[in-house]
Order: structure tokens, then C-alpha cells, then sequence
């Protein structure tokens, strides 16, 4: 999540992580497991505006999870239930034909095994369902919109971002703390998926 300039190419952000995994966590992966997707629950129980929080299997996904002491490491949001359940997120590679950009995705693909060992998904109380639905709506909007790495004080957008932008204008006294970062090349305020487990939610659906 964190990056050293405004628009950091996919490439030589993924470099940088890896090496910092590298060289400072001395990250050695065992051979992989079976992978199997988490489990999702019924359609039914979904609305728009809902956050899908994402605990991802890559390097960088690792990274963003150690440093913030959580468990997630992406957040989208839910624009649609019926007849697909689709998730708005700013993401650097979920779909390598359309890279570092805001996505639609299927929330099948967002919570496949590939992607994800953890799918977690919450409804913010502080919002009404018109609010909601708002809100889902300016994510939807800006699918394509460039993700741009940068801390606090920088121009930037990427997932969590993204979700903010979307909620300020239902609620204007939403504040999600920021996380003051120091590593490496890698220093700033950035907002992190485990800021919005800390806002007034309900959890739709949480693994054990």
C-alpha cells in the first residue's frame, strides 16, 4: 500500500515489497497448501454499500497485514447484489489486464483462493441505506480511475482511499485513523483496511 511517489508502477512496487520481505522479515515460503476459497455468504444477506474486507495470500498483502497488525489486508465495496454480487476496489493486480486501476469484480473472483484465505464483510452503521447505496454508487463511478500510492498529504487513491472518498459526503465526521509508516523507502501516513474494522459496523460475515 505505502510507495515513495505519487504513481509507482506495479512492477517496481512489488520489487520493493518483496525485497523488504526479503531482506527484513526473512520471508521464506513453504511449499503451498491446497488452496480453497473462503466462504462467502448468500447473496440475501448482502446490500449495497457494504465493505468487503480481504485477508490476501501475496507478498505485499503480507506486508500491509504485519504492519497494520491485522488481519485484512484490501477492502472494496459492495454496488450491487443481483443478479452478480459486485465489489468496487482500487487494486494493483487482481486483473493483469487492467492493472493498478479501480475494479468491478465479481465477489467470487474477489474471494477466490488465489486471492484471498479471508473474506470478512460489514455493514457501517453510521449510514443509512440510502446512504449506503450513495455511497456504492461514487465507488461505481470511478471504476478505471488510476491507483496512486502515496501518503497523506500526497495525492493518492487506492482501496481504502477510495472507500473514504466514497462515505465523506454521507458522513462528513467519519475520521479512520491513519498509520504513520517508516520503513525502507516507505514513509508516511497511509490508511489501512483495519482502520474501517474500527468504525461503527455490523459484520455481515466474519470467519471464525
Amino acid at each position: 500500500m505505502p510507495a515513495p511517489t505519487c504513481r509507482q508502477p506495479l512492477a517496481l512496487a512489488a520489487l520493493l515489497l518483496a525485497m523488504w520481505l526479503s531482506a527484513v522479515l526473512g520471508a521464506r515460503q513453504a511449499p503451498a497448501p491446497t488452496m480453497v476459497a473462503p466462504a462467502l455468504p448468500p447473496a440475501t444477506h448482502l446490500q449495497p454499500g457494504d465493505w468487503v474486507f480481504r485477508s490476501g495470500t501475496g507478498s505485499e498483502s503480507r506486508l500491509i497485514r504485519r504492519l497494520s497488525q491485522s488481519r485484512y489486508s484490501h477492502i472494496g465495496i459492495l454496488v450491487q447484489t443481483t443478479p452478480t454480487v459486485l465489489v468496487a476496489h482500487a487494486s494493483t493486480d487482481d486483473d493483469p489486464d487492467k492493472p493498478n486501476q479501480v475494479l468491478l469484480t465479481p465477489l467470487s473472483a474477489f474471494a477466490a483462493a488465489e486471492m484471498a484465505d479471508g473474506i470478512a464483510i460489514a455493514r457501517p452503521r453510521f449510514l443509512t441505506p440510502a446512504q449506503r447505496k450513495a455511497s456504492a454508487a461514487h465507488a461505481a463511478r470511478r471504476i478505471g480511475t488510476p491507483f496512486v500510492l502515496a501518503p497523506r498529504g500526497q495525492a493518492h487513491f487506492y482501496c481504502t482511499t477510495l472507500l473514504l472518498e466514497a462515505i465523506l459526503p454521507h458522513a462528513p465526521d467519519f475520521a479512520p485513523r491513519w498509520q504513520t509508516v517508516d520503513i525502507a523507502l516507505f514513509r508516511g501516513q497511509y490508511l489501512m483496511p483495519q482502520a474501517f474494522t474500527e468504525a461503527d459496523i455490523d459484520w455481515i460475515h466474519r470467519p471464525d
